[in-house]
């Protein structure tokens, strides 16, 4: 009987979070000493796709992602083409030292209550300052486990236990003596449903087999 319990338990929890998992779509600009890139993110259950702009506001590159099958795709727009991406199944790395700061450091960002998580890495000469906000963004912690088995873009977040439902409002690199390498903001959030078809890859594109 307590196993039943335990069982209908965790099922009732795991079909509450996909019933209030955000859906909609999150807007992000990055910069750097060299560019500025813009994305948006489109979430709808276990769909993501990424769309990046230019500073023209054209689409450059698009990456569709399925999080119950673990699969990336990423098309470029202008030539009609995608590739798949392969997770690496090879999860054992270098040892490193990283160095993780859940602060309680709070402040209002872009108009979301947020607290810092810092991720230091002294070899690599950097740290990472993350102020986050905790709602139903339970999408963003599979997502960045499944990309960090590709290219490692969220390595440093990805290092940081319990994230589950919460998302980087702000997010900036800097190295050890503090000087800015990068930032990223998010200038807005809107909860709204997503069409299922911007998941699809269309028709007239060509697959390019790595």
């Amino acid at each position: 009987m307590v196993n039943f319990l335990l069982s209908f338990v965790i099922l009732f929890s795991g079909m509450f979070n996909s019933l209030d998992a955000f859906e909609g779509s999150i807007e992000i600009v990055c910069s750097s000493f060299y560019d500025t890139s813009y994305y948006t993110y489109y979430v709808k259950d276990q769909n993501v796709r990424i769309d990046k702009f230019d500073e023209n506001n054209s689409l450059i590159q698009s990456m569709i992602v399925d999080l119950d099958k673990d699969e990336i795709f990423v098309l470029s727009p202008k030539k009609k083409l995608y590739k798949q991406l392969t997770p690496n199944k090879d999860l054992s790395e270098i040892q490193e030292d990283f160095i993780i700061l859940k602060t309680e450091n709070s402040r209002t960002v872009n108009g979301y209550e947020c607290y810092q998580w810092r991720v230091k890495n002294a070899e690599r000469n950097m740290e990472v300052a993350y102020w986050v906000w905790q709602d139903n963004f339970y999408f963003f912690q599979e997502l960045v486990h499944l990309l960090n088995r590709t290219d490692k873009t969220y390595e440093f977040f990805d290092k940081i236990p319990e994230t589950q439902g919460f998302f980087p409002i702000l997010t900036v690199e800097r190295t050890l003596l503090r000087r800015e390498k990068s930032k990223a903001s998010v200038v807005n959030i809107s909860n709204k449903k997503v069409d299922e078809s911007i998941f699809k890859i269309p028709s007239d594109f060509e697959l390019v087999k790595l």
